[in-house]
């Protein structure tokens, strides 16, 4: 077994960003490039004891579950209720596996690492945890029974309207479901894609001892067929549907991320989907767009709504595959593409309407390409890896640069001439 590290970290002094080249390995090109590269971040972090005279997961649980507004209490996952901090064993609260081990791990022989992963653990009320049991997560009804949470930290209370800030519960086992309270929905959604990747079957890389294959899926047979009373080679949970929309619909916050680099302080490992959340659709869905935008909402123009930046093909230099699509554009009017490699913001630049997202040295027609929106207002650029334009000349794109780019075009508002922008789109190149 790994020796636990004894750590006892000053809470304030605990960073929840990564540390810098954490992710610099990461190979974003593809669905597979992107969990292979994943899994090799964050495996093999250390082992801490379920329960010990050491350090083990009641220490660091009731560091990273910490109310955020007192030092000395916990704040549960589901009832969001605030216990005094009293250790293991206590009556009033106990560790929720978010993934239960009753899928794939239920045997803890002192070196399962699910069993004991603090990413996977959470403090909750004994009750609520009962409820739960290990019900597959899902949407429910206003006919299931209602779990109400505490008002703490400016989020919960309240009671009786489907589905407010409760958590709501149906049925048993893999015939039943239960749906987290608003608060928390993308909390556990990410939890559950860091198990997904981190556990990809095969063996410790320090240990040697065997780990599952963890895989995420709507298959409720599948998931019922990982409850076999003995740790399995590969198991199931879900619903991955449910998980994908409440990952949307409860964006990261400060206390996933404070609860994030607590632990990765104790085991040596993140989980990637509160750092990049962007990363859970290609991972998940093979929605690979190399890159993302920023810079919205952008200024709407006479088409009755803003013009859009995507980019599809890959983001790997080898590659030179990397198509810019543009969509929204003001029919029938003409532009081009600029880029950097900096990001700014100049508000209505030249009188324009929308604002200018890129800073420093700015290229024009990215791609030697003058779009015309036509009649349906879209535009598409092949962008050469090779050939970026910049003010001095153009330049090859490096391995490790970042880049920005966004659409300038011509508009036509109250019979006068103006100009706008799209959002803008940047991409790290492999």
């Amino acid at each position: 077994m790994l020796t636990p590290l004894l750590l006892v970290l000053p809470v304030a002094v605990q960073g929840s960003d990564p540390p810098q080249g954490y992710y610099d390995s990461v190979d974003e090109s593809s669905q597979a490039a992107l969990r292979a590269s994943l899994h090799e971040v964050i495996d093999d972090h250390g082992l801490f004891p379920y329960t010990a005279g050491s350090t083990d997961t009641w220490n660091i649980l009731e560091l990273a579950d910490q109310d955020p507004s007192n030092s000395s209490r916990v704040i549960d996952v589901y009832r969001n209720r605030s216990f005094a901090k009293q250790g293991g064993g206590n009556s009033n609260y106990n560790r929720e596996h978010v993934w239960p081990t009753s899928y794939g791990f239920p045997d803890n022989d002192g070196e399962n690492f699910p069993f004991v992963d603090c990413h996977l653990l959470r403090i909750c009320d004994g009750g609520y945890n009962s409820s739960r049991s290990n019900k597959p997560f899902g949407s429910c009804t206003s006919g299931c029974n209602e779990l109400t949470t505490d008002s703490n930290n400016g989020v919960g209370g309240g009671s009786g309207a489907f589905p407010g800030n409760s958590n709501w519960t149906a049925g048993s086992f893999t015939n039943g479901t239960f749906q987290v309270n608003r608060m928390r929905k993308g909390d556990i959604a990410r939890t559950l894609f860091y198990a997904a990747i981190r556990y990809e079957g095969g063996t410790h890389g320090v240990l040697g001892v065997a780990e599952p294959d963890l895989i995420l899926t709507d298959n409720l047979g599948l998931i019922a067929s990982s409850n076999t009373g003995s740790n399995e080679s590969v198991a199931y949970m879900g619903r991955l549907t449910t998980l994908l929309a409440w990952h949307l619909d409860d964006p990261v916050d400060d206390f996933e991320r404070r609860r994030n680099g607590v632990v990765a302080a104790f085991q040596g490992n993140r989980n990637p989907f509160v750092d990049h959340p962007e990363w859970v659709a290609c991972a998940f869905t093979g929605d690979c767009d190399p890159g993302f935008s920023y810079c919205s909402p952008n200024v709407s123009n006479s088409s009755g709504g803003p013009a859009y930046l995507t980019a599809v093909g890959s983001a790997s230099i080898a590659d030179n595959d990397f198509r810019l699509l543009l969509a929204g554009l003001p029919p029938q009017q003409f532009g081009f593409v600029v880029c950097s490699r900096q990001t700014g913001i100049v508000f209505n630049p030249g009188g324009a309407q929308g604002n200018l997202c890129l800073g420093g040295q700015i290229g024009r027609a990215v791609g030697d390409v003058i779009f015309n929106g036509g009649f349906f207002g879209t535009a598409d650029v092949l962008v050469d890896l090779n050939d970026l334009p910049q003010p001095s000349g153009s330049v090859a794109a490096m391995a490790g640069e970042t880049w920005n780019f966004q659409a300038w075009f011509r508009d036509i508002v109250a019979g006068a001439a103006t100009s706008n922008f799209s959002d803008a789109w940047q991409v790290t190149w492999q």
